[in-house]
């Protein structure tokens, strides 16, 4: 039985977080139980975009650090590393300034831990994987001896939620993200990748970030919602199994949920996790905010009806009045489906695949998701 702590943490103080960290680690056994002395620990958290920590878009720096200072603690040395969003670049300038804004730099100086700088990819066998048998991970992944996986919970675009499981994206180095869209252009053959890269990185720990959630227009351009708890645990998607059940969201409508359960990785339902710490009544939230895209009723739709479905159901990006003409969704549209006309990013839907990187990556947020008037209207009823 899996097990999950949930800890309550009020905010990012860092004495606060430190303790509420400390508190689940010792309730699943110790730091000790998973990083051993002389061990080189990746730290992977959400470092999708260059925001501040009070945006909610990445995971917080505090969170990051309290984990670090329990990795040095245990006698191994921490490397706090992900590949960013493509508007960010995976590359030393473009880390540097990542690492600046998002808080990392300083939270690794503070606890002693190191900043991954090597941006080489890696081209890794998995036999075992469903759909992936060869994965593009970014190397430091393939030379730590552990990964310890730090998501924030927040919604998305395409897969309606990101958490523990999805955060493990960040392992692709860059742009290749780019082509692992372009080749898989559903949400279930895209979240059957994600499992794969899962069950490859086997992250030994992850303590996930919903002190301050996303929800709305998530993952970058949605609202902040204090939810003042941490998950941890040994296995991600009990992590997303018990952060979904704490938000009200059903786990058949998140597609990596839905090949995560198929797959066996986690319980068929909450109430079969080991839920330990606070209770997960106390600290439920029931409004929950968390956009329909429609993109999970066209998965499980026939597949002779999944087209038609799609241009029916399926949200439609849509440049506002906010968009600048930096072109930071064209460069970074797999599809190439996104042209600058008059200083405004104008989107081909018959060529459009739907994976939204443009909305995940505007630094404006001026793309928005528009479903059909017909959508809305049997949404409503």
């Amino acid at each position: 039985m899996p097990s999950v702590y949930i800890a309550r943490c009020p905010d990012y103080e860092l004495a606060q977080v430190r303790r509420s960290v400390g508190e689940a680690l010792a309730a699943l056994g110790g730091i000790e139980r998973f990083v051993r002395p002389g061990q080189r620990i990746l730290l992977k958290p959400n470092l999708l975009l260059n925001k501040a920590p009070d945006t909610a878009v990445n995971t917080h720096p505090a969170l990051v650090q309290a984990v670090a200072e329990q990795v040095r603690a245990a006698g191994a040395e921490g490397i706090i590393g992900d590949s960013p969003g493509g508007g960010t670049g995976f590359n030393p300038t473009g880390l540097r300034q990542l690492y600046r804004i998002s808080g990392m730099a300083d939270a690794a100086q503070a606890a002693g831990a190191t900043l991954n700088w090597d941006c080489e990819a890696v081209e890794v066998p998995f036999a075992e994987g469903e759909l992936v048998k060869r994965l593009d991970v970014i190397r430091v992944a393939t030379e730590a001896d552990a990964i310890i996986n730090l998501p924030k919970l927040k919604t998305h675009g395409l897969l309606r939620y990101t958490g523990a499981v999805k955060n493990l994206f960040g392992l692709v180095p860059g742009r290749v993200k780019l082509g692992y869209h372009t080749k898989l252009q559903d949400a279930e053959r895209f979240s059957t990748m994600l499992v794969d890269l899962c069950l490859w990185a086997r992250p030994v720990l992850t303590i996930m970030d919903a002190v301050v959630a996303m929800e709305g227009e998530g993952p970058a351009a949605g609202r902040p919602r204090p939810l003042g708890v941490l998950l941890a645990g040994p296995e991600p998607a009990a992590i997303d199994q018990a952060a979904l059940a704490l938000i009200g969201m059903d786990p058949q409508s998140v597609p990596t949920m839905r090949m995560a359960l198929r797959r066996g990785l986690c319980c068929s339902q909450v109430e079969d996790l080991e839920l330990l710490g606070a209770p997960l009544g106390e600290v439920r939230v029931t409004d929950f905010y968390a956009p329909q895209t429609g993109m999970a009723d066209v998965v499980l739709s026939p597949p002779g009806w999944r087209r038609w479905l799609e241009r029916q159901f399926v949200a439609s990006p849509r440049a506002t009045e906010r968009c600048t003409g930096c072109g930071v969704c064209a460069a970074n549209c797999p599809a190439e489906a996104i042209t600058l006309r008059q200083r405004r990013a104008t989107m081909d839907l018959n060529t459009c695949i739907r994976c939204y990187c443009c909305h995940e990556l505007c630094p404006q947020h001026a793309i928005e998701l528009r479903r059909s008037a017909l959508a809305r209207l049997l949404s409503r009823l």
